[in-house]
């Protein structure tokens, strides 16, 4: 991700593509104070990022990414700005440093680049096996397993058949092919079929969820949100989704842009705004015992620290 950093009237801009150009204050309270350059182990590889702090060591902004640390040093040597570069040690560890978010902390948002082609996946001895807390998804799983190995079965006799056209002329295929064209309309439509009323249960499911205050979602950028489902309590990101266990939630507010909300004993904080009416419902619901508090910013910083993970 390509960035330029640019001081303009007593304020440090930063310029990202497609985004408009953030403006953070060099001067007066909640101010830039220092350019932090980081990296952190990911999946199969170090990942690498900027993040401009406040006097507290708070972040203001964070932004992915490799880039060199003599152009960020001098920099900031030539505009009175701190300079660090810190290499944490795990994943968790960088999380809960960049979770810890400034009163004057902005969101930069970019055009990801386009994902992998999905990997076929083959259903297993496991998931074969049904689970005891939700059979009616894994039938519809297996139903969706079924219908893409007919689509496969389908190109293969296709495939096959003009094949034999081609190197076989004199062969009568044409039987085949009326046979294969007959099949082609009735998968069609069974797929056409399968597609809308899979996308009518997800709607419907999240509909229910969000009437039923099952979900919980964070306001704004980036995205987060909590869900229960059957009875267990799952967060999910832009990522990954994974299961959380904890039985409590404390939302808190300190300063003015400093919220959010710890789930269980310090165990994962998830800065933002959170709507304490859908929390409190969302608590009630799924019998979750619900604190909430106002932080100064000592309890902030302390609070902030202590927790075991993050999701910035």
């Amino acid at each position: 991700m390509t960035l330029a950093l640019a001081v303009e009237d007593d304020d440090l801009v930063v310029e990202v593509p497609e985004h408009p150009p953030v403006r953070l204050p060099l001067a007066g309270p909640d101010r830039v104070s220092a350019l932090l350059l980081f990296g952190y182990p990911g999946r199969g590889r170090t990942r690498y990022g900027l993040a401009v702090l406040d006097e507290s060591g708070l972040v203001m902004m964070e932004a992915p990414g490799s880039r060199s640390r003599r152009q960020v040093e001098a920099f900031a040597r030539e505009n009175g700005l701190g300079f660090e570069l810190r290499r944490f040690a795990t994943g968790e560890e960088a999380r809960v440093a960049l979770a810890r978010r400034s009163p004057g902390w902005h969101v930069v948002t970019w055009r990801r680049p386009p994902p992998a082609l999905p990997r076929l996946r083959v259903p297993g001895v496991r998931s074969l096996r049904p689970p005891m807390g939700s059979p009616k998804v894994w039938w519809r799983e297996q139903l969706l397993y079924g219908l893409m190995w007919l689509v496969l079965a389908y190109g293969v006799a296709f495939a096959t058949l003009v094949v034999l056209n081609m190197t076989a002329p004199s062969r009568d295929v044409a039987r085949g092919m009326g046979l294969l064209g007959i099949a082609a309309l009735v998968l069609a439509v069974v797929t056409v079929i399968g597609a809308a009323v899979v996308v009518g249960i997800g709607r419907r499911r999240t509909r229910r969820q969000i009437a039923d205050a099952r979900e919980l979602q964070r306001r704004g950028d980036p995205h987060c949100r909590l869900v229960v489902v059957h009875g267990r309590l799952l967060l999910e990101t832009a990522r990954r989704t994974r299961e959380i266990d904890a039985s409590r939630l404390l939302l808190y507010s300190a300063e003015p842009g400093m919220s959010g909300l710890i789930v269980g004993e310090s165990l994962l904080h998830l800065p933002g705004r959170w709507d304490p009416e859908e929390v409190e419902r969302f608590a009630v619901r799924n019998g979750l015992e619900l604190q909430t508090r106002a932080l100064s910013r000592e309890e902030y910083l302390d609070l902030t620290t202590r927790v075991r993970d993050a999701v910035p």
